[in-house]
């Protein structure tokens, strides 16, 4: 069955286990909406509630459900690209270079060729707190699975086959190659830099301002029809035009699970996505796949261990009880087993 390790208690027995998967596996993160506390709300079970307002046949107070749940996101990121200075939005990005920092220094520290220079962040997350952090990185080529070649109408392309790719850097006096160190950043959930045109994801970063008090529900509607997203209901596999996409990304982190010595490092995801949950189960019958969960409060180790019972390859982490495991906790413990430059 999953076991259950206290972060304080069992330090030494987490460490051993986390060492040893960055040394010798396919490293994955799985982020999910407590990653960006505090710049934006944890979503918790807002698709639950949306779903339960559509099935009684509340569309309109589903709709403007819907809408304070993007709203919510879409104002930070107002914030964010208008450079306006916010400190839950600083906090939220100083977390994440925290984690940045750590899977880049995981990645040059690799020495062996039977393993790619790469590590995944799959996110079911809206936001663009992460490609801020990622800017602060110059040398980690970040990949969000948009074609950046010279476009004169600055049209990039978002395409899935592009986490497949390496990056070599050849010198220019000596025969010599080295595999430049990539993060992908897969969201799985679609982004606010997304924009659907016809058959095509493009990127499109703009900011979106707030609707007027006693705005109409066909403005509301109009808003949320705006998002290049799969939206927080059950029903969000019936979106026709994303379907494509969402099943490519699916499908990309089934196949990552698959892989021969994977891990998968889980923090700010509480598995209530039914898909990602089912796919994540079926995963787990690789032997050579470990997932490996931070639980946020102590209370929570249960539920993941209930979730997970019967698989002998999952290891919950949690808080002692009365403390918590926050994403400053959380880097710091990833931190401390990450090889430092003097080691290199």
């Amino acid at each position: 069955m999953a076991r259950r390790f206290c972060i304080k208690e069992d330090s030494d027995s987490i460490g051993k286990m986390l060492t040893k998967a960055f040394q010798s596996a396919n490293i994955n993160f799985l982020i999910g909406s407590g990653a960006s506390y505090p710049a934006i709300a944890p979503a918790g079970l807002v698709e639950q509630e949306i779903e339960a307002l559509f099935a009684e046949g509340k569309i309109e107070e589903a709709n403007k459900r819907m809408y304070e749940f993007l709203a919510g996101i879409q104002g930070p990121t107002n914030l964010l690209l208008k450079k306006q200075e916010n400190e839950n939005n600083n906090t939220a990005i100083e977390n994440y270079k925290s984690l940045i920092r750590v899977i880049e220094e995981i990645l040059m520290a690799r020495k062996t060729s039977l393993l790619p220079k790469q590590a995944k962040i799959f996110t079911t997350n809206y936001d663009l707190l992460i490609e801020r952090a990622a800017e602060a990185f110059p040398a980690l080529r970040f990949n969000d699975g948009f074609n950046r070649v010279p476009s004169l109408d600055n049209r990039f392309v978002f395409s899935p086959p592009n986490f497949f790719n390496s990056t070599l850097n050849f010198g220019n006096l000596y025969n010599y190659t080295v595999e430049i160190p990539v993060l992908n950043l897969i969201k799985i959930h679609g982004s606010l830099s997304w924009k659907k045109e016809h058959d095509e994801v493009l990127f499109n970063v703009c900011t979106r301002e707030d609707l007027p008090e006693g705005s109409s529900e066909e403005e509301i509607q109009n808003y949320n029809g705006q998002f290049a997203v799969v939206l927080p209901q059950k029903t969000k596999f019936q979106q026709t035009l994303m379907d494509r996409v969402y099943y490519d990304l699916l499908r990309i982190y089934s196949n990552e699970l698959d892989k021969e010595n994977t891990v998968l490092i889980v923090f700010g995801f509480s598995f209530v996505d039914e898909h990602i949950y089912d796919i994540t189960k079926r995963a787990l019958k690789n032997p050579a796949l470990k997932l490996e969960i931070f639980s946020y409060s102590h209370d929570e180790i249960s539920i993941f261990i209930n979730k997970f019972d019967g698989y002998n390859n999952v290891d919950v982490i949690g808080p002692p009880e009365g403390e918590c495991i926050d994403f400053t906790r959380f880097s710091a413990t990833i931190d401390c087993l990450s090889p430092k430059p003097e080691e290199k």
